[in-house]
């Protein structure tokens, strides 16, 4: 179960301009991250502690959360009155007084994840668990990892748009059969199944490398299509060699795609030297749209060159506050 509730502790409070009942708050939750949201005027001081219900947290359908029905129970990063909401922060009950800052209550809290539903073509026939020697993919919200946006300061990088779509994953086996997975499973080959057709339309099949190609799957019937494509399509964004066990660096990656004639995801910035380090100005660079104009989900950032921070790879996402599913 992912980590989706902590208790936190609020370090300032900020006004919000216009607003008479309501003030935003900045919390920390140790290993969790620094969030911003809000709450109403008066309710904390900066030292207390507090819940915080995080980006996805599915909340228990119990009366103490009944404002947050309309929303089908759902917590979602948002812009209120133009300041960040990426958050729920509520009082200590009885259950929790007695917790520390950082201590994880999601499963004490009854918290669930929401996950996008599937569409139609998107699942199918489980074949087995997703592969063991490939990582899933899944980048860290960059309010989890300021080590990382710590560590990038300085250095070549790039950001993309995060594509809103599903994921995909295909690689191939050592006496080149090719496999296919969705986030989560290795899937039975079936031609009415979106990562098997996309093997299908780039031919896929016919290549035997020692690599796994990770992409969204974007296009008609594939969430809400944000990206006005007319037939399904992947976005390339990940390569990880399995032999060598490393992802590959942004320009190997690049000549991946240019081989096996596959789009990537859509390219924001190739900067020499990252220098965003406050959490608005990160904010506000993840406020982008998509080539047709819509609304983009967010951006993810990494190095050119593939590197670690303390074991975890360098990569991380900043969600559009602007961005509706």
């Amino acid at each position: 179960m992912p980590e989706l509730a902590y208790i936190g502790q609020v370090t300032h409070i900020y006004p919000i301009p216009g607003a008479d009942f309501i003030e935003s708050l900045e919390v920390v939750c140790g290993p969790g991250g620094r969030w911003r949201g809000t709450a109403k005027k008066g309710d904390f001081d900066p030292g207390d502690r507090c819940e915080v219900y995080l980006q996805d947290a599915l909340l228990p359908q119990s009366e103490r959360f009944a404002f947050l029905e309309a929303r089908h129970w759902r917590i979602r990063m948002v812009r209120l009155k133009g300041v960040p909401s990426e958050c729920l922060i509520m009082p200590l009950t009885d259950t929790t007084a007695s917790l520390e800052v950082g201590v994880d209550i999601t499963d004490l809290a009854g918290v669930t994840k929401y996950e996008k539903p599937l569409s139609a073509n998107i699942g199918g026939d489980i074949l087995g668990h997703f592969p063991s020697f490939v990582p899933k993919t899944d980048e860290p919200n960059f309010q989890r990892a300021p080590d990382l946006v710590a560590a990038l300061q300085g250095r070549p990088f790039y950001a993309t748009l995060k594509a809103d779509g599903s994921s995909g994953t295909v690689f191939w086996d050592r006496d080149g059969t090719v496999h296919a997975c969705s986030r989560n499973f290795e899937l039975k080959e079936r031609p009415d199944t979106a990562v098997w057709q996309l093997v299908a339309r780039y031919n896929l099949a016919q290549q035997r490398l020692p690599l796994a190609l990770q992409f969204e799957i974007v296009g008609p019937g594939v969430q809400k299509n944000r990206l006005g494509l007319k037939e399904l399509e992947l976005r390339l964004f990940n390569v990880w060699h399995i032999e060598q066990r490393r992802y590959l660096d942004f320009a190997d990656m690049l000549a991946v795609a240019r081989s096996l004639g596959l789009p990537v995801v859509d390219l924001v910035e190739v900067g020499e030297a990252f220098t965003l380090r406050d959490d608005e100005a990160l904010r506000r660079y993840a406020e982008r749209s998509y080539p047709n104009g819509a609304t983009a989900e967010g951006v993810v950032i990494r190095p050119t060159q593939e590197m670690q921070v303390d074991g975890e790879r360098l990569s991380f996402k900043v969600i559009n506050l602007l961005y509706r599913d």
